[in-house]
C-alpha cells in the first residue's frame, strides 16, 4: 500500500513538474488560458453559483440539516448550488456520522449534479435554444436518479448511526448558535462561498492552461475534427467544452446529446473539485470518477430519446 502511494506521489510530482516547466516555456499560452478561464468563471459561473453556494451553506449553519433525510439533503443542496456541492455535503455527512461510508458513496451517484440555473441559463445560452436546454436538464436529473438505482447498495443506512449523526449535527448547531448569531453565520457563509468559487477558478485555470498547451503542441490539429476536439476538451473542463461544442457545425440534436454527456460527466475539473471537497471522508477519486462516468453515459442515452422528440 505504501509502495503504491509512493509511486502515485512520484507520478503526481512528475506531472506537476512537467506542467510547470511548460507554463514557464510558453508564457503567452499560459496567459491566454488564464484569461479564458477567468472570463468563463466571471461571466458564466459566479453569477449563477455564488448566491446558491452562500444560501445552502447558511441553511446548513442554521441547523436545518436534521429536518431533511440525509439521502435527500445532498440532492436538494446540489440542485440549488451545483457542482461540486453534492460531493461536499455528502462527504460532510459521512464525517459527522449521518451516513455510513457506503451510503455516502451511493448518495454521490445521484447527488453529484449541477443546478438548473446553470443548465437553463448558461448551457441554454450556449445552445441558443430553451428546448435543447430543457432536454439537457431532464437528461441530467433523470439519469442521476437512474444512476442512483445502478449504484444502489444492499446495505441501507443504519438507523442508529443516522440518529447519532443527527445528534452530532444538533450539538454542533447548538455550540455554533451559542458562539455566533445569524449575522455571523451569514458572514461565514459568504466567506465559504467565495472560497468555493476560488477553488473552482483555480481548477478552471489549470485545465484551461492545459488545453491551451495541448492545442499549442498540435494535438487537436492532429485530430482534425472540431467536434471530437470540443468533446475531448469538455471531458477535461465541462463549461469550456460545452461552449466550444455549441459553435461546431453539427445538428442541434447532436449538440444537445453531447452536451448532456459532458455536463453529467462533469469533466476532470469538476471531478478534481469534488475530490478536494470530499477529502478526509473516505470517498476517493475512483469512487467519484466511476459514478460520474456512468452518469454521463446514462445522460447521453436519456438525451438521445428526448432530443428526437423535443429538439
Amino acid at each position: 500500500m505504501g509502495f503504491h502511494l509512493q509511486n502515485r506521489n512520484k507520478l503526481i510530482l512528475a506531472l506537476v513538474t512537467v506542467f510547470t516547466a511548460a507554463m514557464v516555456l510558453f508564457p503567452q499560452v499560459t496567459e491566454a488560458g488564464s484569461k479564458s478561464a477567468i472570463i468563463i468563471w466571471a461571466n458564466s459561473i459566479v453569477p449563477v453559483l455564488l448566491p446558491f453556494f452562500i444560501f445552502s451553506d447558511f441553511i446548513k449553519r442554521t441547523g436545518n440539516l436534521e429536518k431533511l433525510p440525509p439521502r435527500v439533503y445532498s440532492l436538494a443542496v446540489a440542485c440549488l448550488s451545483g457542482y461540486p456541492m453534492g460531493a461536499r455535503v455528502s462527504a460532510d455527512m459521512v464525517k459527522t456520522g449521518a451516513l455510513s461510508l457506503e451510503d455516502g458513496k451511493w448518495v454521490l451517484s445521484y447527488a453529484m449534479v449541477t443546478g438548473p440555473a446553470f443548465l437553463m441559463g448558461t448551457i441554454g445560452g450556449f445552445l441558443g435554444s430553451s428546448r435543447a436546454a430543457a432536454v439537457v436538464t431532464a437528461a441530467h436529473y433523470g439519469s442521476a436518479l437512474l444512476n442512483g438505482l445502478f449504484w444502489k447498495t444492499s446495505s441501507g443506512t443504519n438507523e442508529s448511526r443516522e440518529g447519532k449523526g443527527h445528534k452530532i449535527t444538533e450539538r454542533n448547531r447548538e455550540r455554533t448558535g451559542r458562539k455566533a448569531g445569524l449575522l455571523d453565520s451569514f458572514t461565514q457563509s459568504i466567506l465559504s462561498g467565495f472560497r468555493a468559487m476560488a477553488l473552482i477558478l483555480a481548477y478552471l485555470i489549470l485545465f484551461m492552461i492545459g488545453m491551451q498547451l495541448l492545442d499549442a503542441a498540435g494535438l487537436f490539429r492532429l485530430i482534425g475534427n472540431e467536434t471530437v476536439c470540443s468533446v475531448l476538451k469538455g471531458l477535461l473542463e465541462m463549461t469550456a467544452g460545452s461552449s466550444m461544442l455549441s459553435a461546431c457545425n453539427i445538428s442541434l440534436q447532436m449538440k444537445t446529446v453531447l452536451t448532456a454527456v459532458l455536463v453529467s460527466f462533469g469533466g476532470l475539473s469538476v471531478i478534481g473539485q469534488s475530490v478536494s471537497m470530499a477529502e478526509g471522508s473516505g470517498i476517493g477519486m475512483k469512487d467519484i470518477l466511476q459514478r460520474k462516468a456512468t452518469h454521463g453515459l446514462l445522460a447521453g442515452i436519456f438525451a438521445v430519446f428526448l432530443a428526437g422528440i423535443m429538439v
